[in-house]
């Protein structure tokens, strides 16, 4: 099993048989069951959210404590043969936790993470999942794009832009953003995209290729989910554009 070790300050290690969990220690009591269950293949029926897949839900934990837990889940032709196991002996459950936090302390926008948990089939193969607060209303990029009108379009892509160039001005490059990689949460008049799925960011110095490489990704992402161009308007590209811009 992997040692857990260099863990975020706030964030402490438990391992229960082949349960290994990383917590943050102020709401470790009330998460701990939750890993537990998700590991024995007994998790409640949470609250399923808009376009989770899965098995990501919501649970309602005790002192208002809203808890969004996401089974790692393979995507791409993988997931024709296997769903759920990875392989290694550094789990990117461990690592979206130690890149989250990084990312937060930076200033970048991004969801919190409070746990992750691996549950080891055999050495260097496990099952694993994510426990992060939940951001209430929140829809990934696609999903909104889907139910805004034309005309606020634009906007909810500009906004996912300015966190991407926020990731990237503090020096660190995620290598699989696509329009479902952002949630947008709304505040009144006010859009803020936050950027989720960080477990394979990397802290580099950034450079205009990256920038660009981000920018393409999307445009990959636009050209798989909207093939016929129907929600994703030139105004959305021209605003995710804003990615290459370093200022």
């Amino acid at each position: 099993m992997a040692v857990l070790r260099d863990l975020p300050p706030g964030f402490e290690a438990l391992t229960e048989g082949r349960l290994q969990m990383a917590v943050r220690s102020d709401v470790r009591d009330r998460l701990v069951p939750l890993l537990r269950s998700w590991s024995t293949g007994a998790l409640p029926r949470g609250r399923p959210l808009a376009g989770g897949r899965g098995g990501v839900a919501a649970y309602d934990l005790p002192d208002d404590l809203g808890v969004v837990l996401r089974p790692c889940r393979r995507g791409g032709w993988v997931s024709r043969f296997n769903r759920e196991l990875y392989f290694g002996r550094r789990p990117r459950p461990f690592r979206e936790i130690v890149a989250a936090e990084n990312l937060r302390r930076l200033g970048v926008p991004t969801v919190e993470v409070l746990a992750a948990a691996v549950s080891w089939v055999v050495p260097g193969c496990y099952r694993g999942a994510v426990a992060t607060r939940e951001v209430r209303g929140a829809l990934n990029l696609w999903q909104a794009l889907q139910r805004a009108e034309a005309p606020q379009r634009g906007g909810l892509c500009a906004a996912a832009a300015a966190a991407t160039r926020r990731l990237h001005d503090a020096g660190s490059v995620h290598p699989d953003l696509n329009l479902q990689n952002y949630l947008i949460q709304r505040d009144g008049t006010v859009v803020r995209a936050l950027i989720i799925d960080c477990d394979r960011v990397r802290f580099t110095s950034v450079t205009p290729r990256d920038r660009h490489a981000a920018f393409a990704r999307l445009c990959r992402s636009v050209r798989r989910l909207d093939p016929t161009a129907t929600v994703v308007t030139l105004a959305c590209v021209e605003a995710l554009r804003l990615i290459e811009s370093p200022d």
